[in-house]
Order: C-alpha cells, then structure tokens, then sequence
C-alpha cells in the first residue's frame, strides 16, 4: 500500500500549549485508522490538520490529496434548512452532479445507513443520531479519498453503528480515519492509534 498522508514531529498549540502532538504518523491508502483517546488528546485537532482546517502547526503534515477529495464531518454536524433528502444530495450538487443523479445516489446512502424513510423529513425534527447518520450519507456520497470521521458512532444505537458499519465497506478505495474517546468496533478499524491528554 501507497502512503497517503505523512506526519513527522507534528505540533499545533494554542495560547502557549500544545494541543496536538504527533511525532510519526504514515496513513496508507485504503487503511482504517482509530484516533483514540480523551478530551484533551488532540484527536479533533488530528482531524482538521488533516482536512486543512487547521493550518497553524509545526513539523509536517504532507499529502497529494485536493481539498475537496478530503472530507471532514463533525461530531455535531451542521444541517442545512430543509429535508433530509436536500442535505444528503447538498454536496453532491456543490460538485456539479445532476440534480437526478445526486437525487438517486442519496437515497441509496441513506438506505445503507438505514434512514431511507425519513428522506423527506425536515432535519430539524431529527434526533443527534439521526443527524449523525445524515450528515455520514452526505459525506459517503462523495467518495472521498480521505474521510474523517469526528466520534461518528455517538448517539448510535447497535442497529445504527452496525449500519455505519456496513456502509463504509463500501468505500473500499476511501482511507477513513476515525476520531473516539474509546475503541470503535473492529470491523470499523483495522490500525489504531492512541493520544494522551494534557500536552504541554
């Protein structure tokens, strides 16, 4: 396997203190890697050094991958106004995809994730795991090459994680790199790695 991304003596701070440190880190295409560790641990500041949302660090952080193949979701991920359907096609239509195409390629993410029936409800009467799980459909539509997934199992029954589960088996060519407080089921990841909080 090819690397994708390679961290050497990375360090992000903020007022004075480091929030993130990693000293080595070499993600190869295709993996699945667990970030885990506490509040504190720099797991979701890995995560935006890797989108390119966190620009402000030392040591490298190298990759090929454009921006937009890099695809970041929060762990209280945003929800446009509207349907569930208009927020899983949103970023396929943001690509240019035809308004059918992006119509047809969401549902089949939904149905994967197993909220196909409620593709016509507002987001604003959904439960955190429902928007957890919507906000995954618009991100897996997009088959990105570098999926970065911030607590993606949180307020996730077992039915619900071992739809997410099954869905991302799907993007076999995709690196996904997890961010969770504990270890994630084993068909979820295959490498792990662990952070420690209270860097200084």
């Amino acid at each position: 396997m090819s690397a994708l991304v390679e961290i050497r003596d990375l360090n992000v701070s903020k007022s004075g203190k480091s929030i993130c440190r990693i000293s080595e880190l070499t993600v190869n295409k295709g993996q699945r890697l667990a970030v885990i560790g506490p509040n504190g641990s720099g797991k979701t500041t890995l995560l935006r050094v890797l989108g390119r949302l966190e620009l402000q660090y030392t040591g490298k952080c190298e990759s090929d991958i454009p921006r937009r193949q890099r695809i970041y979701v929060h762990q209280t991920p945003y929800m446009f106004r509207g349907s569930v359907l208009f927020n899983a096609m949103y970023g396929l239509r943001s690509h240019g995809i035809a308004r059918q195409e992006a119509k047809r390629s969401a549902i089949e993410w939904l149905t994967r994730l197993g909220i196909e029936h409620l593709a016509e409800r507002s987001c604003r009467d959904l439960s955190g795991g429902e928007k957890r799980r919507v906000a995954l459909a618009r991100a897996l539509a997009l088959e990105p090459k570098l999926l970065l997934l911030d607590e993606p199992l949180a307020d996730l029954d077992d039915e619900g994680i071992n739809d997410v589960c099954r869905a991302l088996e799907h993007l076999s060519h995709s690196t996904v790199i997890v961010a969770s407080p504990v270890e994630p089921p084993s068909q979820l990841c295959n490498r792990h790695l662990h952070l420690k909080a209270s860097l200084q």
